[in-house]
């Protein structure tokens, strides 16, 4: 009878460990790694991190964080940084922050982008008499560079499909992990709207026609 009681109170402290180690595994990313300095262990570029995650900068190493949720985007430099849910907590070294527009919070163009985007869609022809557009949520996202960063839960093929004008679609096997387009050649076109299509999801999106090239990762990022 012992030996049964034993059994079973090991089997199930093996289980509570087990299902602990899957609950810190599944945890929701918090922010994607943009950059950090060679020599930082424990994360790399495009790496997701969840919060409470602990990085250890030293004296002048950098990190450069950009928050999914907030939008926030930190330039770090030294010290100990602790991951938090919207922005981190850095004790010995400094940080700058700065907002930018990215899939966490609505974008918000100037007088000047309305204009040049074309970022509306509508759901059929406008009448002659009134045009009205589509609600804000439906309007495809505006990605101000020709090479977006996609992100997918799992390793999976990737389709993109312009949809306002005939081209050769994009199709691209991707790891589950974020990856910059831009780096691997592909350049879509300022002002095209698209579709990426994974499994049975879809996102569309548009360049900006004004497209620079120079923003941010998470200005970039298209996660399914």
């Amino acid at each position: 009878m012992r030996g049964n009681f034993g059994t079973t109170a090991w089997m199930a402290a093996a289980l509570l460990v087990a299902g602990s180690g899957a609950s810190a595994q599944t945890a929701p990313p918090a922010a994607l790694v943009e950059d950090v300095s060679a020599g930082v262990t424990g994360v790399e570029a495009f790496d997701y991190v969840s919060a409470d995650k602990q990085i250890q900068l030293g004296g002048s190493c950098k990190l450069v964080l950009g928050y999914l949720n907030s939008c926030q985007e930190e330039t770090i430099v030294g010290g100990t940084v602790t991951v938090g849910s919207d922005q981190s907590t850095v004790a010995g070294g400094s940080v700058e922050r700065k907002t930018v527009a990215c899939a966490g919070k609505s974008m918000q163009l100037t007088a000047e982008q309305s204009g040049t985007s074309g970022g509306l869609v509508f759901r059929k022809p406008p009448s002659k008499n009134a045009a009205t557009p589509a609600p804000a949520a439906d309007r495809p996202r505006i990605i101000p560079s020709v090479g977006p960063v996609i992100s997918v839960p799992k390793p999976g093929r990737v389709t993109i499909v312009r949809v306002d004008s005939q081209a050769a679609p994009v199709t691209l096997n991707l790891p589950a992990k974020p990856v910059d387009l831009g780096k691997r050649g592909v350049r879509l076109t300022p002002g095209g709207t698209y579709q990426a299509n994974y499994g049975a999801s879809s996102v569309v999106f548009q360049i900006d026609a004004q497209s620079t090239g120079d923003a941010s990762p998470l200005a970039r990022l298209i996660r399914f």
